[in-house]
């Protein structure tokens, strides 16, 4: 008989990271634990659903309330009649140290409920909202009772150790990409290539620089700006494709059409089942992240895994674990936060030297079908359920 699992999300759960899991089936029997309301397209999942209440989503437009609960119950993400819904599960896979949900997982595992608790870490930065007391217990409870750490490169390992996790706790277990859907251009894809071509006017002979990701301050968008300015006029071939939402959209749509730039940057929004198309027209992905206080690149919303798995070259900002995920500087060239000139200077050296982004772009689908293929990363996970 498989043993059961449920994979602990709230209302994080996504179908892009269920089906990290979706190869475990033939293992294990699998069941998600969501929210009722659901921030992410969870549409498609293989496995069951269980959808709690959390209460916090209800009142999330009141002022301040995300420090006052911070300050009293620790978080946000408490689920209702979270023990109910895990009795009869063995393991329950939560994430990070600080969620709500993961201190209700261990606490099931404590009055005998579950047997074992492992937790997704993509954290990176130590002591991370130890300002708050109560959050800080409730990490340390979450610490103390989680029986594996799955940490998604070396730079999470290593917080976790300096937040007290023993080293034999704790195995870097990195998140997949469906290298089946992301690929270098095939014939079977020319004809909807080209209809994508059309629909964003793209020429044959212009090389496109394609950055995908919410549309946040941090991610760099607004260093994208001036480094497409300075690229205008060195390249007359240059086209630049946005693709994603968020609050910073509209501004940074106003400030590209301030500037001119409109003829070559292309804002778009992309169902998530066609974006793999969209990184097989581009010619070099761009992730240019900034660090802030709460807040350092960690797996690149996995962007930065799929354009390696379409075989692309990359230009990224040192950032967080960016290296880590990349695999090191064979993957492309590695600049400095906020230097959008390098940024420039970058792209052009790959539009300049085709063989070199040829050479990069294919070591980069070796390294994504090697480290981050759905059924490696399954039996790293496998491996450790079954040892808990």
């Amino acid at each position: 008989m498989k043993r059961k699992v449920a994979i602990v999300r709230g209302p994080g759960l996504s179908k892009w990271e269920m089906q990290i899991y979706e190869p475990l089936m033939k293992w294990f029997s699998l069941t998600a634990i969501g929210s009722t309301i659901a921030v992410n397209d969870i549409s498609n999942i293989r496995f069951p659903i269980k959808k709690l209440t959390c209460p916090a989503q209800y009142v999330a437009s009141l002022p301040k309330l995300i420090h006052c609960m911070y300050s009293t119950v620790g978080d946000t993400q408490w689920l209702l009649g979270f023990e109910k819904a895990v009795r009869g599960f063995e393991i329950l896979h939560s994430v990070e140290l600080f969620n709500a949900y993961s201190v209700q997982a261990v606490r099931a595992k404590k009055k005998g409920i579950v047997k074992a608790v492992t937790l997704v870490v993509h954290e990176n930065i130590p002591f991370i909202f130890d300002n708050y007391s109560a959050k800080m217990k409730l990490k340390q409870e979450v610490i103390q009772g989680t029986d594996h750490f799955f940490a998604i490169n070396e730079m999470s390992k290593q917080m976790l150790q300096l937040e007290g996790v023993e080293e034999s706790r704790i195995s870097i277990i990195p998140q997949s990409v469906d290298t089946l859907a992301f690929h270098p251009s095939t014939k079977a894809d020319k004809e909807r290539i080209l209809k994508l071509q059309k629909k964003y006017n793209i020429q044959e002979n212009d090389f496109v620089v394609l950055s995908v990701g919410r549309m946040v301050w941090e991610k760099g968008w607004y260093d994208l700006i001036p480094t497409a300015l300075s690229v205008q006029k060195k390249m007359k071939n240059a086209r630049f494709l946005f693709v994603g939402s968020g609050p910073e959209r509209k501004k940074l749509e106003q400030f590209s059409k301030r500037h001119g730039l409109e003829k070559i940057i292309t804002f778009a929004s992309v169902p998530y089942s066609q974006i793999s198309d969209i990184f097989r027209l581009a010619n070099l992905f761009v992730y240019p992240t900034l660090p802030t206080p709460k807040w350092n690149a960690q797996w690149g919303g996995g962007v930065l895994a799929e354009a390696m798995a379409t075989g692309l070259p990359i230009v990224a900002t040192l950032n967080g674990g960016v290296i880590d995920l990349v695999g090191g500087h064979e993957g492309g060239i590695f600049l400095q936060p906020q230097r959008f000139g390098d940024l420039a200077d970058a792209i052009i050296k790959f539009e300049k030297n085709p063989f070199l982004a040829k050479k990069i772009g294919q070591r980069n689908r070796q390294e994504a079908l090697k480290l981050y293929h759905p059924d490696v990363v399954a039996k790293q996970i496998k491996r450790q359920w079954d040892m808990v």
